[in-house]
């Protein structure tokens, strides 16, 4: 079984992830 803190970690983490490469594009 997944927990939900689990998940909820997962998608801080690619939210983190996805707010860095949009920087360093500097769109």
């Amino acid at each position: 079984m997944i927990s939900v803190l689990m998940i909820m970690t997962i998608l801080m983490l690619v939210t983190l992830l996805i707010v860095t490469l949009i920087r360093s594009w500097s769109f």
